[in-house]
């Protein structure tokens, strides 16, 4: 079975917005062992969607088209699918029964303009969108079969695994059984992940690689006549690719490296504090983010200016003033100041320049310091130099405090 993807809209022509929906997609269905043979953007252009529809009809057996079945007139995808299969539309009951219940929920009534949406191609199968206002609907033309789905990705994503997948696989009774996997890495660059697994390929396995900024993420694809067959080959790669790559696998079911660093906390009993400095606060928000936060992490302090540290954590001014905001010195006082202040296990202190400006020869934009402070192994602390703007060194900067917690961690704070 050859599929083609097909995104639609104006704003991913003019690159206002990454054509995300197919990079998972694309990503996805390959390493489940679909051949993505096509993949075509279109704007919002009647003519355009009607001739891309005729060729993806004649040179694929699966067509997945998102987007354009908003409410507004540069939707157009369901008058281009009636033009395309020159039939009319007709309401469909169901979607507006579903679209008129979400809208009471939220206090709203269907509109004129709504009603566009659940006016759908004669001879069409509606998929019903549980989370989104807009429905989906099949067609098959010939031999292909075509999926509309709504462009808003988290919508997109939900029918494709509701819908598009079942349908696939019922297409392809001969096809193996899989499992999927992604493994992260943080601290290693793709180079040196891929020279370190050099020689692991093996039949009925599938790797590939993408560098997500400083993590390397593996996605791992197993195949077998069975699924207790595909299982047992994904649990022998994915042993030995652990053996290879040891401490920088945060990951091998694809939570973010928060997830994993407070499910650590979890698990252990242990309570967490920050203070930050350079990074703002973007520390504390990314393990807040995680739900259930509250039973481990306490507190989080923005000391950015030198005042603030010395006034909330006790950070002397004389140690400021001899070694600088942004040293060891400072951080590691910085992590025990909040730990006390929280009454927590674990401090963790963040000083740096994230730039343009303010570095110095001795210390360039780019140099950070992050400290750790708790009962069981005193203050540590670790010097930096990133490289970047300044958003993506605060960003790096985070990712590498989460790793110091983690491996900290992992060594039995």
């Amino acid at each position: 079975m050859k599929i083609e993807i097909l995104t639609t809209g104006d704003e991913l022509m003019s690159g206002l917005t990454r054509d995300g929906n197919f990079q998972w997609a694309g990503e996805m269905l390959t390493a489940l062992g679909f051949d993505v043979a096509y993949h075509t953007t279109v704007g919002d252009d009647m003519i355009t969607l009607k001739s891309v529809f005729n060729t993806a009809k004649n040179r694929a057996d699966a067509v997945i088209v998102t987007g354009g079945l908003g409410p507004t007139p540069d939707d157009l995808t369901i008058e281009a699918v009636s033009n395309f299969l020159d039939v009319g539309v007709e309401l469909n009951q169901p979607a507006l029964d579903m679209m008129t219940e979400r809208f009471r929920k939220i206090g709203r009534t269907v509109s004129e303009t709504n009603m566009k949406q659940v006016y759908l191609p004669k001879g069409s199968t509606v998929l019903l969108n549980k989370w989104g206002t807009a429905p989906g609907f099949s067609y098959e033309v010939e031999d292909t079969v075509f999926f509309f789905l709504p462009g808003v990705p988290k919508e997109f994503r939900a029918m494709m695994a509701e819908y598009v997948l079942p349908e696939l696989k019922k297409r392809n009774p001969q096809m193996k059984k899989s499992c999927m996997r992604l493994v992260k890495t943080f601290g290693l660059p793709e180079s040196e992940v891929a020279q370190k697994l050099e020689g692991v390929e093996r039949e009925g396995v599938k790797l590939g690689y993408r560098a997500h900024f400083r993590e390397i993420h593996l996605r791992v694809s197993s195949f077998g006549d069975t699924t207790s067959e595909a299982q047992k080959l994904m649990d022998e790669f994915l042993d030995e690719i652990s053996s290879k790559l040891g401490h920088h696998i945060f990951t091998t079911t694809g939570e973010m490296l928060e997830g994993v660093v407070c499910n650590m906390l979890k698990e252990r009993n242990i309570t967490l504090s920050t203070a930050e400095s350079c990074t703002g606060g973007l520390l504390s928000h990314r393990i807040t983010n995680i739900p259930g936060s509250s039973e481990y992490f306490l507190e989080g302090v923005i000391s950015y200016s030198n005042e603030a540290k010395s006034k909330i954590l006790g950070v002397p001014m004389a140690l400021i003033d001899s070694y600088g905001a942004v040293s060891a010195q400072v951080v590691e006082v910085m992590a025990k100041g909040v730990k006390e202040l929280a009454g927590s296990d674990i401090g963790i202190g963040i000083s740096g320049i994230a730039g343009p400006g303010g570095g110095t020869p001795e210390k360039p934009v780019g140099t950070v310091y992050i400290g750790w402070y708790s009962e069981t192994k005193g203050a540590i602390s670790h010097k930096f130099h990133f490289h970047g703007t300044r958003e993506e060194i605060k960003l790096v900067t985070v990712l590498n405090a989460l790793d110091m917690i983690r491996q900290t961690l992992l060594n039995n704070v």
